[in-house]
């Protein structure tokens, strides 16, 4: 399968509504399978058993909205090698700079805990760079409440880049620089009040789409009861090849 697929799983926060999930991308890639956060309800999206099988899933940073899923992944993962429908463990990649007043935080603690009682093995990372064949991976340190990544897919195929959720003094511009595909967080209207620069307006992704040069952009990361049409009208002003994530709807990159 000469293709580059995309699944958003989850767009919304920090609460599952409807068909709506919390944050989740699936990137299948020549036999490679990425996880690209693992939000509420995600699973909903998921082609078990199947999917789980040598399954690399990277969070972004640990707020709920993004790595909650996991433990309904790791009890998936448990019950399929249990009916022998499933010989591999899950990889989890977290990052490992997570800590509060010199300690790791409490959400930290709990995703290596499942180490002790899943088939998962947890992998602290402040870089990433995963190599598989012509799949190069490599992470961004962006601004947030907590330590946080965006990352970056490379393929001979084509790239992608997942901001995650960032304030707007970010090295995006550079990271995201030439990708066919940038998923970028939009939480926020024009006129909706921000008390902390720890996510995006819709016009300042649409901004950092434009000043990078990618191809697509396509947003995510949305209030469950606003019309995701107007992140993708604000952000239009800016970057015209704008679009918004739906749950299930694949995306396929191919040369």
């Amino acid at each position: 399968m000469n293709e580059l697929i995309v699944t958003p799983l989850g767009t919304v926060s920090p609460y599952c509504f409807k068909k709506f999930n919390c944050s989740g991308y699936l990137v299948l890639y020549q036999n490679q399978r990425y996880l690209l956060d693992a939000g509420n309800g995600i699973s909903r999206y998921l082609q078990m058993p199947g999917i789980l099988t040598n399954l690399k899933i990277l969070i972004t940073h640990l707020h709920p909205d993004h790595f909650e899923e996991l433990s309904v992944l790791c009890q998936s993962a448990l019950v399929y090698k249990r009916l022998g429908m499933l010989k591999t463990d899950l990889e989890v990649y977290i990052p490992g700079g997570d800590y509060i007043n010199n300690k790791h935080s409490i959400e930290y603690e709990f995703i290596h805990s499942l180490e002790n009682n899943y088939p998962v093995k947890v992998i602290d990372y402040d870089n990433i760079n995963i190599q598989n064949k012509d799949l190069e991976i490599t992470s961004l340190r962006v601004p947030h409440q907590v330590v946080a990544n965006a990352f970056r897919i490379d393929t001979s195929i084509g790239s992608i880049v997942y901001s995650g959720d960032t304030g707007s003094e970010n090295d995006l511009r550079k990271f995201a620089q030439g990708a066919d595909l940038f998923i970028c967080e939009s939480t926020y209207l024009d006129g909706q009040p921000r008390l902390d620069n720890t996510h995006l307006y819709a016009r300042e992704a649409g901004m950092i789409a434009r000043d990078a040069h990618v191809k697509n952009l396509l947003l995510t990361h949305f209030w469950p009861h606003i019309a995701k049409e107007n992140y993708v009208k604000e952000a239009k002003n800016y970057f015209e090849n704008t679009s918004y994530a739906e749950e299930g709807k694949k995306l396929v990159l191919k040369r």
